[in-house]
C-alpha cells in the first residue's frame, strides 16, 4: 500500500497491525497478471473512449452534463440546468485520464488535462464550494479528489491552495449526524455523498493536506451505525444482513443496496478499517455502542449477491455506474489478500461494462469514438468517464485506489 494511513494517532495505534501486512500484499509477481487483466480489447475499448472526451470537451476545459437532482430512482434536471459545463463531470474525467496514467502537460492527452484542471480550479469558490451551474455535494467531492489527485502529481502550489480551500470546506460543511448531504450545510445526510467526501478527504491527506481526525472518526461513526450487522441473518426491520442503508436506521424511510453496500464498504476501507479485528477495535475504542461491527465476509457475501439484479433493473442508471465504481475500489482492496476474489470479480464487471460500450461505426479502429449511455445526460460524458475508471483500476496509476 503506498498512501498514509488517514487516521491519525490514537487511532493509527489501532490498525498498525493491520497496515503493515498491507505494505507487502501486493508482490512483483502480482502486478503483471494483474495489469493483465486490461486485455486488448479492453484497452481498445479505453482508447475510443478517450478519443470520445477529447471530441467533446467544451473549449473552457470541461464536459456537458445535466444538473440535478434524484428522485426515488429518477433523475430531475433543474431549470437551466440541461447541457451545462459540469464540474463534478469534469472531475470524472480528469480522473479517467490520470488512471490511464496520463498527466498534465504531457504526452497525446497533456493539453486536455491541463484545460479540465483548469475549469475545475475556476469553480473554487472563495468559500471552498467547488461547484458550477447548479452542481452539488456530489461534484464537490469529486472536484476535491481530483484536485488531490493533481496535486499529487504536479505539485503546484496553485493547485494545493484550492485543494485546501475545498477540503476546509467539506470539513466545516459535515453535520451533526457525521455525514453529509446533496446541498451544504443541512441536517439530514446519506451514505451515497459522503463516501464521496471521505474517498476526497483520503486523497488529499495522502498528498498532505491536514483532515482533522474528529472528521473521520464521525464519518465513520455515521457509517457504521448504516450498517445492516443482525446476528440472525437480518435486522428488526428486515435489512439484510451485510448491507448499508442509505441514512442511519433512525430515518423511517429507508432502502438498502448494491451501490449503498459498495459505498458503505469503501468508507471503512479508505478510513484505514481493512478487516474484522480493526473494525471491532474502533466500535470498542469509541463506544459505538449496540451496533456490532459489520462483518466483511458478510458485506462481500451481499455484494456478490445483489450484484447480478442490478444491471437488468438500472441499466445505464447512476445506481450502476456510481455503485460499480465503489464495489471496484473496495473489491480491489480485499484483493491484496485474495488476489482471485479480485480478478474475478473486475473480469465479470468488465465484460459487462464491454458489452455497453456504443461505438462509432464505418471507422478505423486506432480512431473510433466509443461512449456509454447515462440516464442523467444526452452528452454521455458522465458514464463514459465513470466506465474508464472502472476498466482501468488493475493499472494501478491513481493513488486513491491503489492498495
Amino acid at each position: 500500500m503506498r498512501r498514509l494511513a488517514l487516521l491519525a494517532p490514537p487511532a493509527l495505534a489501532l490498525l498498525t497491525v493491520v497496515l503493515v501486512p498491507c505494505l507487502v500484499r501486493t508482490s512483483a509477481d502480482e502486478v503483471p497478471a494483474r495489469r493483465a487483466l486490461v486485455d486488448a480489447r479492453t484497452l481498445e475499448a479505453v482508447e475510443a473512449g478517450f478519443r470520445f472526451l477529447v471530441r467533446t470537451q467544451n473549449a473552457d476545459g470541461s464536459w456537458s452534463s445535466n444538473a440535478g437532482k434524484k428522485i426515488n430512482e429518477q433523475y430531475r434536471v433543474f431549470d437551466g440546468g440541461r447541457g451545462v459545463h459540469h464540474v463534478g463531470v469534469t472531475s470524472l474525467g480528469v480522473l479517467a485520464f490520470l488512471a490511464g496514467g496520463h498527466i498534465p502537460g504531457r504526452g497525446p492527452y497533456g493539453d486536455v488535462l491541463d484545460r479540465a484542471v483548469d475549469f475545475v480550479m475556476d469553480q473554487v469558490q472563495p468559500s471552498g464550494y467547488v461547484a458550477s451551474s447548479q452542481t452539488r455535494m456530489y461534484s464537490h467531492a469529486f472536484a476535491t479528489l481530483a484536485l488531490a489527485e493533481v496535486y499529487g502529481i504536479t505539485q503546484k502550489k496553485q493547485v494545493r491552495d484550492k485543494l485546501q480551500d475545498a477540503v476546509g470546506f467539506t470539513v466545516r460543511c459535515q453535520n451533526q449526524t457525521g455525514g453529509w448531504r446533496y446541498v451544504p450545510f443541512i441536517t439530514d445526510s446519506d451514505m451515497s455523498i459522503t463516501v464521496c467526501q471521505v474517498v476526497a478527504l483520503r486523497a488529499a491527506r495522502n498528498v498532505g493536506i491536514k483532515v482533522p481526525r474528529s472528521t473521520i472518526n464521525r464519518a465513520l461513526h455515521y457509517v457504521i451505525l448504516s450498517a445492516n450487522t443482525g446476528s440472525a441473518g437480518s435486522t428488526g426491520r428486515g435489512w439484510p444482513r451485510g448491507s448499508f442503508l442509505y441514512q442511519p436506521h433512525t430515518q423511517l424511510y429507508n432502502r438498502d443496496s448494491f451501490s449503498l453496500t459498495a459505498a458503505g464498504l469503501t468508507t471503512l476501507f479508505q478510513a484505514g478499517l481493512y478487516d474484522d479485528a480493526s473494525l471491532a477495535r474502533y466500535v470498542d475504542q469509541n463506544k459505538i455502542d449496540k451496533h456490532p461491527p459489520p462483518s466483511l465476509d458478510a458485506i462481500t457475501r451481499y455484494m456478490r449477491r445483489t450484484y447480478r439484479q442490478m444491471p437488468p433493473h438500472h441499466r445505464n442508471h447512476y445506481f450502476y455506474w456510481y455503485g460499480n465504481y465503489y464495489a471496484m475500489q473496495a473489491m480491489y482492496q480485499i484483493g491484496g489478500q485474495q488476489p482471485e476474489v479480485w480478478a474475478d470479480w473486475y473480469r465479470m464487471v468488465r465484460d459487462d461494462i464491454l458489452k455497453r460500450q456504443v461505438v462509432a461505426p464505418g471507422r478505423e479502429v486506432n480512431r473510433r469514438e466509443g461512449w456509454w449511455l447515462s440516464i442523467i445526460d444526452e452528452t454521455n460524458a458522465y458514464a463514459t468517464a465513470s466506465a474508464l475508471l472502472i476498466l482501468q483500476f488493475p493499472l494501478d496509476q491513481l493513488p486513491i485506489h491503489q492498495r
